[in-house]
């Protein structure tokens, strides 16, 4: 599969970190489905079937916020060639009929491009936007397998898993860390893929993953699997696990307290407030991949969420909003530069994006139209979330 995060623990995570309640569809108008193609000004129609208020809200409702943000920009600057942008958003609540039903509105509508939901419903979404000839992203979607399973129309924006597995393992061989225990979750992809991709780069640098561990989402208590970590002779020198909160916070914690000590480096489900809950002593040190820095540590992110505060009076629900609004901004670009509003001309004109947004460089590779976008390395500073130099896009990736 292709997901981000997982479903219990996304409502979850929704609950700590959304400043605005995941259900809020503000700012900015939300529709249904409703005609306007483009054409003599007719307005340009982004569609979003989106999960605004069940499992997945925790993104697809940043997604919205940033993505209206930058249709007003763009709209209040004059449109794109002449056109206003229109973004249509129908809330589908992760229901896979539901979720078909609205995407085949939109798209009988007019929609000329769709945002894909994070949530389970986005591959059929992609496949009914493929059959119709309507270019889609994979939205919040990181699973590098994502634009495969949708469709040739599908288009990856956003790093993928396979970007962070190497991120994360080169930057493990640049500590010197020669030997890694990895622990994974074969509940889903997200969980049991990414230590293969960070095991892949690591053992082709020159690193040894020595133990692969295992462990149950939402357990509760990793007490057994910190025993037998602790017990491992010789510890190795990192550890590696895409475990994300409120897991994350209950292994640290465990682990610290059993006197392990070795390094900890993790993935981009950890960009949570609620991970600090966990204490200095159990997170102090450890570093994570994410698609970006949180606002207190980068300028541009700061920036946009002062331009969304002032625009809005309030903050974003989250950072996932910046990757929304730096879609809208993209497909403004390659609209502008094919010349026309036209499905056909989208869908080519993505082949070729270069665009430097608030979320850093994009530039599309047209083989696997999955985007070349380097991610950032957060580190924990005590309970401070800190970003590292900005890594470069690594030069090998694990296959997907």
């Amino acid at each position: 599969m292709r997901l981000r995060f997982r479903p219990a623990l996304a409502v979850i995570a929704c609950m700590t970190l959304a400043v605005t309640a995941c259900g809020s569809i503000d700012p900015g108008s939300s529709s249904t489905a409703s005609g306007g193609v483009t054409g003599s000004g007719g307005p340009i129609v982004v569609g979003f079937p989106a999960d605004l208020s069940s499992t997945y809200a925790y993104y697809d409702v940043p997604m919205k916020e940033g993505a209206q943000m930058a249709v007003d920009e763009i709209n209040e600057a004059g449109g794109v060639l002449g056109s206003q942008l229109k973004l249509d958003v129908v809330d589908q609540r992760n229901d896979p009929a539901e979720s078909s039903k609205v995407t085949q509105q939109m798209i009988d509508d007019g929609a000329l491009y769709l945002i894909g939901s994070t949530g389970d419903v986005v591959t059929a979404q992609g496949q009914l936007a493929c059959a119709a000839g309507i270019p889609i992203s994979t939205g919040d979607g990181t699973s590098p397998v994502l634009v495969n399973d949708m469709g040739t129309c599908a288009y990856q924006l956003i790093m993928n898993d396979t970007v962070q597995g190497a991120t994360v393992a080169k930057y493990a061989l640049d500590q010197g860390y020669t030997t890694a225990l990895t622990v994974a979750s074969p509940d889903y992809p997200y969980t049991a893929n990414l230590p293969k991709y960070f095991k892949s780069i690591f053992e082709a640098g020159g690193g040894k993953v020595t133990n692969e561990e295992s462990y149950k989402i939402a357990a509760g208590d990793f007490s057994a699997l910190v025993t037998k970590i602790a017990n491992v002779n010789p510890q190795p020198s990192v550890i590696f696990t895409p475990m994300y909160p409120p897991d994350t916070q209950v292994f640290m914690k465990q682990l610290r307290d059993a006197g392990v000590t070795t390094p900890v480096l993790s993935t981009d489900g950890n960009l949570d407030p609620s991970l600090a809950d966990a204490g200095a002593k159990a997170i102090d040190g450890m570093v994570y991949s994410a698609s970006v820095c949180p606002a207190s540590a980068d300028p541009k992110i700061e920036a946009f969420y002062t331009s969304y505060k002032k625009r809005y009076g309030k903050d974003p629900s989250s950072v996932v909003a910046a990757l929304g609004y730096d879609e809208i901004k993209i497909l403004a670009d390659v609209i502008t530069k094919s010349g026309k509003a036209d499905k056909q001309a989208i869908m080519d004109g993505f082949k070729s994006v270069s665009y430097t947004g608030v979320t850093g460089q994009s530039t599309m590779d047209p083989d696997t139209r999955r985007v070349k976008k380097a991610v950032a390395l957060i580190k924990m500073v005590k309970t401070k979330f800190t970003c590292l130099p900005a890594p470069e896009f690594p030069a090998t990736l694990p296959a997907p």
